[in-house]
């Protein structure tokens, strides 16, 4: 059964064609061409993935899939392509690569990637899918996720995959000197997944069957796990430098007003007073970080920002923290360590005074 669906990324990929419409440096236009082409590749490999993995299991009452869950656990952020648990409490965390000329593995373990010229050195995605095992289980273990039995948690195993597309090729080491028999073909899973069934010993798989549940408790917890799942919120025209102001763009956009049209009318520089256009205030809600989060006419935007004084350390804030140990961000209500809580209430003026996890803090 399906539990979750991978997120729609058009929204994104317009974003930056979008942006590809205004004045940009030569540099800017790379990066964001570059950043489109690697949300479509991403997609396509985790579209194949996907539709392996659903042709085998979608309608099975054994087996939940979630395709694209975001966790966010103490400002760390793990982006899992697919999870896939059975009865048994078997969670495969899948990794989606779309290596189109295929990948090396050396005998050290480094990953290798043709690029149609030579081989340039990647991140292992074996050793990236361990860091989304380490933060899944943390966070399932904390949240008291996994179901009971007599009033003990039942436990559950996690296995690293890595999908790339069935086109590509693996050139892998010797399994003695470096065991590369997780990263699979898509198409493979399901026979890879058997034969390690087939591995298994009898003790192993008697132990295995005296912890399976119902389809019930396999959904409820596939639901709960699914219901964490956190988008990513990314302001392109900030990530890659974008002035977006009306008359910088090759295609001018109509002006955005907020509130009614005679507040919009209404707006005055918070600078000097003057009464300044719909398509100013515009400008400046979209470039809060740049002008402090004021609405400033277009002269006063030339001006110098002044630097603001740092905040004074409160030992009563400090002592909080220190007491407290961590608490819950102030936007998506993550729980958050104690160091950035820290952070946050020394840097109260940037943050008015709330307490934000990583992530709200550069959304």
């Amino acid at each position: 059964m399906i539990i979750k669906n991978s997120d729609d990324r058009g929204t994104d990929v317009m974003e930056l064609h979008r942006l590809l419409q205004y004045q940009i440096s030569a540099k800017q236009r790379f990066l964001i061409e570059r950043e489109a082409k690697c949300i479509g590749s991403g997609v396509r490999g985790e579209e194949s993935s996907a539709y392996y993995i659903n042709f085998r299991y979608h309608d099975s009452p054994n087996w939940a899939i979630i395709h694209d869950l975001r966790l966010e656990f103490k400002g760390f952020v793990a982006q899992i392509d697919h999870l896939l648990i059975n009865r048994f409490l078997d969670i495969y965390v899948l990794e989606s690569k779309n290596y189109y000329y295929g990948i090396k593995i050396s005998p050290e373990g480094e990953f290798l990637a043709w690029n149609g010229k030579s081989y340039v050195g990647i991140e292992s995605p074996i050793e990236q899918n361990k860091r989304h095992i380490s933060l899944l289980e943390k966070v399932v273990n904390q949240r008291e996720l996994l179901p009971t039995r007599l009033g003990i948690t039942m436990p559950a195993a996690y296995h690293n995959y890595v999908l790339v597309a069935p086109n590509s090729r693996i050139d892998r080491p010797a399994a003695a000197k470096f065991d590369a028999s997780m990263v699979i073909k898509a198409d493979a899973l399901v026979e890879s997944i058997g034969k390690r069934v087939d591995a298994m010993g009898v003790v192993n798989t008697l132990a295995t069957a005296a912890k399976m549940v119902s389809t019930e408790t396999l959904e409820t917890f596939a639901r709960s796990l699914a219901r964490l799942h956190r988008p990513a919120k990314i302001n392109y025209a900030d990530k890659f430098g974008v002035c977006v102001q009306s008359g910088n763009a090759a295609v001018k956009e109509e002006p955005v007003t907020y509130g009614t049209a005679n507040q919009a009318k209404n707006m005055r520089c918070e600078s000097c007073g003057v009464e300044v256009e719909s398509k100013v205030v515009y400008f400046c809600r979209i470039n809060k970080v740049r002008f402090g989060g004021k609405v400033l006419c277009q002269t006063c935007q030339k001006k110098p920002v002044s630097v603001e004084e740092p905040d004074i350390i409160d030992l009563t804030d400090m002592a909080d923290t220190e007491e407290k140990g961590h608490g819950k961000c102030d936007s998506c209500g993550t729980s958050v360590d104690k160091k950035v809580a820290y952070f946050c209430r020394m840097n109260k003026k940037r943050f008015g005074g709330k307490v934000l996890c990583r992530t709200c803090q550069s959304a």
